[in-house]
């Protein structure tokens, strides 16, 4: 007799990832419960958590995989005792021996489990929905499950519910349950799992959400797309049909069928589709294990999205079109009655019946654009050919708030074009001032500039005019007062008047704009990203648009927020395909404005990365013959680039000409952006002609607007183009503490800007005692050496030789000794980091294939400083403090000493030194004096020998003090310099002298 056992390991595919929580639980019940249910559908992961918890346990344990055949009289019994007879030597055939005495199944099998005693066996029996309709088979299980002595456990597997016979109510509570909720994923465990099948790339919480967790939906949903292991991607569809339609009967697979397209199934609306048994069927239902999740009181069940995608394709397949139509419109009619507009909409366009789509969705479509939901309402528009349609007052305000939200402006061209001006709301309507306001935008966008300002002519006095005003101003050259966000909520006036104050470099309080209305913040988000990118905030701008990159709307997003972020980044590549996606983009929107807006980008990309001047100057002359010289904002743009264009190719009086005419009109028209860029190429061309009075007003006039409008970012990657200006005004500066030699100090020391998008998955602590986490979790590495490898590479940022490794950290005298060295460490590193996160090799070079999903964190501390460089103000302390904040944990890898290790200690207490000075600094200039001394007294601790830091500390003295403080500083200072053996610095001495005046 074949005995079926199945070894407590998972399916190949199937042990993704090790849940110590479940496992846990599992524990926990069998600790608790002699009888332990697991009850879930096909693919819940019931047998692989079982495995999992029952691995390493220091007891027996007996698994019998059940196939149906066990239904015959005896035949379960028989096949139990054979799979625990090789664990309990001392009781064999306790229950064939009964069986032959004639003694009833029942009790035989309370004879078999009191053999047990003493054993601490654990016997599981998988695939118990095969025998649970056979009366007797239930009698051997419950039988054994009310005899089991103690420290014996049962553990049932099954996709439907188990009907034991326990006897008294007293015993219910030796029955354990663990169901379909308990089995279900969580989000980190949906991350492991789809990583382990390699799709990283996937939105975790997306599939948390179509699979509810479901184990075997989350792997499909992972490959669905994509062939993994030799998995097909319609292997969803193949596995729910053999496992959980094919165990229904026909009338119960023909309820789910039928009852497809509603997400939430009630018996009312079931009978509203025709199902009259509902309430039956619903009860038998009950009784199996479905990927569907029930309501407590067991009248309502939500199929699993995919299961439900399933069902609605099964449907399709097996019905006939006609009952699959008539299914569908009573279930269009259902939707009207229970007042859900939107899906009636989009079920009566997969019907077909656009007339009827059209009188709901003239309903719904204020509303959906109320909550924002443009992109379901540009589906609608286009399916129903909206504008084509003679237009009410509320769904021509939802045309125009579409074409404001996705930058589409030829959405209300069409509409003005096809109905002209007499359907826009009237002055008694709410939606008057709004209307025309959008409608100024559609033609500003398409280039009708003067149909523009006719229009926005007949709004009156208040903020849409003006919002309107500031608008036609960036073309006509005026320069109207910029009114702030109004104090009343204005999702329309405000995310224009966001856009309109970046253009004209109002920086201050953009990422913060004023009122309750969330929806400022989702029609401005591009321009708040653009905003926090000018002010050097680009970590914060990288991760706001990381959070967007899929998205297909707005254009600017992806067009011009984009470009510019990897410009200031430096990567080439990604700013050109992020230029290519939104030409893409921009093509769709209609706007002659975003057009040549794009050739101006292309400019500024060639310029900046490649100094490429013949490709630049043709980007150039294509904006200008697209329109850009009509708007007087483009029109600037266009100098300021052809004016660098002329100092790269040194025509400077060409670019004087320039330059002059662009500083001249952004300060007649108060448009301020750029201002700080162009006055400090002008800078440089007048040097270069001879007009240096002129160069240092020029000069200046940059540091100025940078300073009042926030944007000192912008001001460095102009200075970093032309560096003289910076070093010029450095040495003309009467004190080294100058803003000047701040700046040139900060290009001259500029590393690479790097920023991180998303949450890395491994972080190494570097500060103080070293901490690997790894997806949240801590790990050991059992090398030193490997510690200070992985921090060598994680720093590198980048492919670091082998040879450059081995002169780094090994031993140089003896090469084969520090190749192996080398390897070992490899090797460690290997142990404890998955897959996708361990080093990768290239030859002779290491790198790490993701460089985004790793971090140490003294890199991203010196990155956090360089990112401050950038920034000025309260922006910039906060940087600073908080970087410094990380490094206050300890000194970088505390307990390691190599001569590498003390040299990039050395390297990095310098720059936080560095940084802790910056920060005092900052204080001081904002009056918050106590803090500026706390900080430069720590600087003076870790190193006394910093002038700039004795010259901080002596204007401190001097702010909150007198000359006897100023004095007593001077008194320390020069006793530290006689130490060190140097005399106090002039500058010194010349600022105290000025201080005791």
């Amino acid at each position: 007799m074949m005995i079926r056992r199945k070894l407590a390991t998972p399916e190949p595919g199937d042990n993704i990832v090790r849940r110590d929580r479940l496992s846990q639980r599992i524990r926990f019940l069998i600790d608790h419960h002699p009888v332990v249910t697991v009850c879930a559908s096909a693919g819940g992961g019931k047998t692989t958590a079982v495995a999992l918890a029952l691995r390493n346990l220091d007891r027996p344990v007996a698994w019998l995989s059940l196939d149906g055949t066990e239904q015959a009289p005896g035949r379960l019994l028989v096949y139990l005792e054979a799979a625990v007879e090789p664990h309990v030597h001392d009781a064999p055939r306790a229950a064939t021996d009964a069986l032959h005495n004639g003694i009833q199944v029942g009790e035989a099998a309370g004879l078999l489990a009191e053999s047990l005693q003493g054993s601490r066996l654990i016997l599981v029996c998988d695939n118990v929905e095969r025998i649970t309709d056979d009366e007797e088979s239930i009698v051997v299980l419950s039988a054994l499950a009310r005899y089991l002595p103690a420290a014996v456990n049962l553990v049932l597997i099954s996709r439907a519910g188990i009907p034991l016979d326990i006897g008294s109510m007293s015993d219910i509570s030796r029955v354990g349950e663990l169901g379909e909720e308990d089995l279900a994923f969580d989000a980190g465990e949906t991350a492991a799992a789809l990583r382990l099948i390699g799709r990283s790339d996937v939105d975790v919480q997306g599939v948390v959400d179509n699979t509810s967790g479901w184990v075997a939906g989350v792997l499909f949903e992972g490959w669905r797309t994509v062939e993994v292991a030799g998995r097909k991607p319609n292997a969803l569809r193949e596995y729910l049909s053999a496992n959980t339609l094919r165990t229904l009967s026909a009338t119960e697979r023909a309820f789910l069928l039928r009852t497809s397209a509603l997400a939430e199934i009630s018996v009312a609306d079931a009978v509203a589709l025709g199902q009259t048994d509902a309430a039956r069927l619903m009860a038998r239902l009950q009784s199996k294990r479905l990927p569907v999740t029930w309501s407590k009181d067991g009248t309502r069940l939500t199929p699993h999205p995919q299961f439900r995608e399933l069902l609605a394709e099964e449907l399709i397949r097996t019905e006939d079109p006609e009952t699959v139509r008539r299914l569908h419109q009573l279930h269009a009619e259902l939707l009207v009655q229970q007042g859900e507009w939107e899906e009636a909409v989009d079920s009566l366009l997969r019907l077909g019946d656009a007339e009827a789509a059209w009188r709901h969705a003239a309903v719904a479509l204020p509303d959906v654009v109320a909550r924002m939901n443009f992109s379901s309402a540009a589906r609608w528009l286009d399916s129903l050919d909206a504008t084509s349609r003679t237009p009410t007052p509320g769904v021509g305000i939802a045309v125009l708030r579409v074409s404001f939200a996705l930058e589409q402006c030829q959405r209300g061209i069409e509409l003005l074009e096809r109905h002209g001006y007499g359907w826009l709301p009237g002055p008694d309507s709410p939606h008057f001032e709004e209307a025309l306001l959008l409608a100024t935008w559609c033609l500003w966008h398409s280039g009708r500039l003067e149909e523009a300002h006719t229009l926005a002519e007949r709004l009156p006095t208040g903020c849409a005019r003006e919002a309107a005003d500031n608008l036609l101003a960036l073309a006509d050259g005026t320069s109207p007062p910029f009114p702030g966000y109004s104090p009343t909520p204005s999702a329309t006036v405000d995310g224009m008047l966001m856009r309109i104050g970046y253009l004209r470099g109002r920086l201050n309080g953009l990422d913060r704009p004023t009122g309750p209305d969330p929806r400022r913040t989702v029609l401005g988000a591009p321009w708040v990203i653009a905003g926090l990118r000018a002010t050097g905030r680009l970590e914060e701008a990288m991760q706001m648009y990381e959070v967007r990159r899929e998205a297909w709307q707005p254009p600017w997003l992806h067009a011009f927020d984009a470009v510019d972020l990897m410009i200031d980044l430096g990567r080439g590549n990604d700013a050109r395909a992020a230029l290519e996606r939104g030409c893409r983009l921009i093509a769709e929107t209609g706007s002659r404005l975003y057009r040549f807006f794009g050739h101006l980008s292309e400019a500024k990309l060639y310029l900046r990365l490649h100094q490429d001047t013949e490709a630049a100057d043709r980007a150039l002359a294509e904006a200008e013959a697209g329109g850009a010289a009509e708007y007087a904002f483009s029109r600037e743009l266009c100098q300021l680039w052809r004016g660098y264009s002329l100092l790269l190719r040194n025509h400077n009086v060409e670019a004087c000409a320039e330059l002059e005419a662009c500083v001249d009109g952004m300060r007649r028209g108060d448009r301020r952006l750029e201002l700080a860029t162009a006055a400090a190429y002008l800078a440089e061309a007048y040097w270069r002609v001879g007009r240096e009075d002129s160069s240092d007003a020029a000069a200046e006039l940059a540091l100025s607007e940078a300073t009042a409008q926030g944007s000192q970012h912008l001001l460095l990657s102009a200075l970093t183009d032309v560096p003289a200006v910076a070093v010029r005004e450095a040495d003309a500066s009467p004190t080294r503490m100058s803003r000047w030699h701040e700046l040139t100090a900060t290009l001259s020391s500029q590393a690479p800007l790097r920023v991180a998008a998303r949450a890395p998955r491994l972080v190494l602590e570097e500060f103080g005692e070293p901490i690997l986490t790894v997806d949240g979790q801590q790990s050991t590495l059992r090398l030193s050496k490997s510690m200070e490898l992985l921090s060598y590479l994680l720093g590198a940022g980048q492919e670091v030789s082998r040879q450059e490794l081995l002169s780094s950290l090994f031993d140089n005298r003896n090469e084969a000794a520090g190749r192996n060295y080398l390897r070992v460490s490899l090797h460690r590193l290997r142990e404890v980091l998955p897959e996708d996160l361990v080093p990768q090799q290239d030859g002779d070079r290491l790198y790490f294939g993701r460089p985004d999903l790793v971090c140490g964190t003294a890199q991203v501390v010196l990155d956090s400083l360089v990112q401050a460089d950038h920034q000025d103000g309260e922006i910039r302390l906060r940087s600073i403090t908080e970087a410094l904040a990380r490094a206050d944990r300890g000194p970088y890898l505390a307990p390691l000493s190599s001569d590498w290790v003390e040299q990039r200690r050395s390297e990095i207490s310098e720059r936080v030194t560095s940084g802790r000075i910056e920060a005092a600094k900052l204080a001081f200039q904002l009056s918050r004096y106590r803090e500026a001394r706390q900080l430069v007294n720590d600087a003076l601790k870790v190193n006394p020998y910093r002038e700039q830091a004795w010259q901080l500390a002596i204007s401190l003295a001097h702010a909150s003090g007198g000359d006897d403080s100023v004095l007593a500083v001077y008194q320390r200072y020069t006793a530290r310099m006689r130490e060190f053996g140097v005399a106090p610095s002039a500058e010194v001495r010349r600022l105290v002298a000025q201080l005791r005046r």
